[in-house]
């Protein structure tokens, strides 16, 4: 996992009821698409216990319903877990003491395929191009390529973009995200927990599986998943990912626009000083960005969580949050149809949360059988 991200890791505690039903009714109130399809939202969450890599649960929420279902698929997720929906699959990426990721079909949570990344290589997250996975591997010199069916895995190595300090030959690469055939990979540039110097992109060519290129962001620390804004937002088809070059002073940061045009730029969005604190996990639907912003004191304690929303249309950020004051608010994923689940860390009152137009539909969190953690949440439509 990040390296900073371990010193910051929460404990937390939910009950285990297996369901829940709120007081709003259900069904016809999650939109419709302009073809007539109604969605119907899943929320999917992992979690898993750090200290013990083989501990791990795969949770599902029917949104409409409010039916949570816990402890699914035994054996696929492992104890520092992140996860990902691309395509018509999810993928589990098993983190720090795992190495491995595991590939579920969306819509029946079947088991696809189970593959180790490599023995201490500390894999971040996945992007798919055809039958290959590439892997950020925060053990390795890069990026682990994986070709589905194959036993053969290759390294992209991306040590040259780590210039400065002790440059230990890991450029401590966080993301990815393909765009056609290139393959954006955001790289924090760690040395003994520290980023010393700005982010950087490495561009991908998949074809060749060769670094082509690479864009210096306006900070260090790039911190979570790539996301891709709409083409026909103020956002205009960037790639977005957070920046946190501190977590308990928001004068610097922001959240990144990495273009993927022909001359690649980066560029930056909402800062930190506007959102007032650092981004753990960024989502997008309908036009709004939401966010789950966190803060911490000069001490790494009296920990805050909160979503806010940013119109991607009229470049506005909602003057207030979504979530409560008394929530603490780690994860976000936005659904098909206007709804958004947030994962509350908050202490012995943990698990997800669900708000429709700003309103939570939830009276109290339904646990997903294990103390929640961040970019281990999804929602969409099976």
């Amino acid at each position: 996992m990040n390296r900073l991200a371990c010193l910051l890791l929460l404990a937390a505690c939910g009950d285990n009821k297996a369901t829940y039903t709120d007081a709003h009714g259900h069904g016809s109130d999650t939109g419709t698409s302009s073809d007539g399809h109604v969605p119907v939202p899943r929320a999917v969450a992992v979690a898993g216990d750090f200290g013990s890599p083989g501990v791990g649960t795969i949770a599902k929420l029917e949104i409409d319903q409010m039916m949570m279902s816990q402890n699914l698929v035994p054996g696929a997720v492992l104890g520092d877990p992140v996860l990902r929906t691309l395509g018509s699959e999810l993928f589990v990426i098993n983190r720090y003491g795992s190495n491995s990721i595991t590939i579920l079909d969306r819509t029946t949570l079947a088991l696809a395929d189970q593959i180790s990344t490599g023995a201490n290589s500390n894999p971040q997250d996945v992007a798919v191009v055809g039958n290959k996975l590439y892997v950020p591997a925060m053990g390795t010199v890069g990026v682990v390529v994986i070709t589905r069916g194959s036993p053969t895995q290759t390294t992209i190595d991306l040590s040259s973009l780590d210039t400065q300090g002790a440059n230990d030959g890991k450029p401590d690469c966080v993301s990815a995200f393909a765009v056609g055939t290139k393959v954006y990979v955001a790289c924090g540039l760690l040395d003994s927990f520290t980023a010393t110097e700005n982010g950087k992109v490495a561009i991908i060519d998949s074809a060749t599986d060769t670094l082509v290129g690479s864009v210096t962001l306006n900070y260090k620390n790039p911190y979570g998943f790539f996301i891709q804004a709409p083409a026909d937002s103020t956002y205009v088809g960037d790639l977005l990912i957070a920046t946190a070059p501190s977590f308990s002073d928001y004068a610097t940061g922001c959240i990144e626009r990495v273009s993927t045009g022909a001359t690649p730029t980066a560029a930056c969005g909402l800062t930190n000083a506007e959102l007032a604190g650092f981004v753990n996990k960024l989502a997008i639907d309908d036009g709004k960005l939401y966010a789950a912003i966190g803060t911490y004191d000069s001490s790494f304690q009296n920990p805050t969580g909160k979503v806010r929303a940013f119109d991607l249309q009229a470049g506005t950020l909602a003057p207030s949050p979504i979530s409560s004051a008394s929530e603490l608010i780690v994860d976000v994923a936005a659904c098909p149809g206007g709804q958004v689940v947030g994962m509350d860390q908050t202490l012995n009152a943990a698990g997800l949360r669900v708000w429709k137009d700003g309103t939570e539909r939830t009276t109290e969190p339904i646990s997903i059988g294990m103390p929640p953690t961040t970019n281990a949440l999804v929602c969409y439509d099976p």
